[in-house]
């Protein structure tokens, strides 16, 4: 059984090595960087999270292979079997397990852990992928070789020079505002990004789905 905050789709991937592609979301409850609560939120290792964790429904496999069959129930063929999965939460690595991710690669072409990097990951088949966007949350360590970075700018610049010693893509993210990526605050942020693609050979990632308008 998984705590399960919300399934949903079809939408498109807006971050990492597979932006812009079809998909639906596994979004699993709890989180260890903050506890979900907006009067915690400025104090917490996320203090820009844009996302609604808490709370949740107990589901096990049957039971989400079967929502996912309805939200793709008017795609047929070889569009549905390309589709991928972005699993996320909050943490997702707090409870997902080798089980899990078996049952997503065989259901999908692909799959994104989107982690935060600070619990190991359990060993998962080969289309099963780990972004890792580190925080910096106390007592805690990173404990993922991912198949990719993404480095929120500038709020978690300190692992920027980690992730590109590590050989793998790194993509750098501005921090985005709650109101939505446009302002003063969010140009800012996103010319430092460029800076730094220019500069160090990164890869922007802009959250297609915020600029889209979809989930």
């Amino acid at each position: 059984m998984y705590r399960v905050k919300s399934i949903f789709g079809p939408t498109l991937q807006g971050e990492g090595l597979h932006a812009g592609m079809p998909c639906v979301f596994l979004r699993l409850a709890g989180c260890n960087a903050w506890d979900g609560r907006p009067e915690t939120r400025a104090a917490s290792a996320c203090p820009y999270c844009d996302t609604d964790f808490r709370g949740g429904e107990n589901l096990d496999w049957a039971a989400i292979d079967a929502r996912f069959t309805a939200l793709l129930s008017g795609i047929e063929g070889r569009a549905a079997r390309g589709y991928g999965c972005v699993l996320t939460g909050g943490e997702p690595l707090l409870q997902a397990d080798t089980a899990l991710f078996q049952h997503l690669a065989w259901r999908f072409a692909w799959v994104d852990i989107e982690t935060n990097g600070t619990r190991p990951c359990p060993p998962r088949p080969a289309n099963v992928f780990l972004s890792c966007s580190p925080k910096v949350i106390r007592a805690t360590t990173i404990e993922v070789e991912p198949d990719w970075w993404k480095i929120l700018i500038p709020d978690q610049d300190i692992f920027l020079d980690r992730a590109l010693a590590n050989g793998k893509p790194v993509f750098v993210q501005p921090t985005c505002p709650d109101s939505g990526p446009h302002g003063a605050i969010y140009e800012a942020n996103a010319k430092l990004c460029l800076d730094l693609c220019y500069a160090r050979g990164c890869r922007m990632s802009i959250q297609l789905h915020k600029y889209l308008g979809i989930e």
